[in-house]
């Protein structure tokens, strides 16, 4: 991966990827509240990188490469929404506390965070109980 910003952009994509089959410049630019302009140039940082399949005006597609990062980054995502739950933070701040800080922790803290909560056998399901 590259820089916290391409990974943010990345999710994003993942995540509409997900949900419709594709993304959108305009959803994009709404979702991370920057402008149509600045996601058409990542997009075109993201092409050439070959994370994902894009033409101007077009939709917005994943590579494999693209697919595999997105679900890496979403995964590292559940993984700090599991540790601030464990901690007691409560539910509706802890999806922004996560987006401020999972493009600028390395992939050993998270790998420290998931075998924590492993020892202590920590699930969503049992936080929600």
């Amino acid at each position: 991966m590259t820089s916290a910003n391409e990974e943010k952009y990345l999710e994003e994509i993942y995540y509409s990827v997900c949900k419709n089959g594709y993304a959108r410049v305009s959803h994009l630019a709404k979702s991370l509240n920057v402008s149509a302009s600045s996601v058409s140039k990542m997009l075109g940082k993201l092409t050439q990188e070959e994370f994902v399949d894009y033409q101007p005006y077009g939709i917005i597609t994943l590579t494999e490469k693209g697919l595999t990062s997105g679900m890496k980054l979403a995964k590292n995502h559940q993984i700090l929404v599991n540790l601030f739950r464990y901690i007691g933070m409560e539910e509706e701040e802890i999806d922004q506390e996560v987006r401020n800080i999972e493009y600028y922790i390395s992939i050993k803290a998270i790998e420290c965070i998931k075998a924590f909560l492993a020892e202590r056998d920590f699930t969503v399901r049992q936080q929600l109980k």
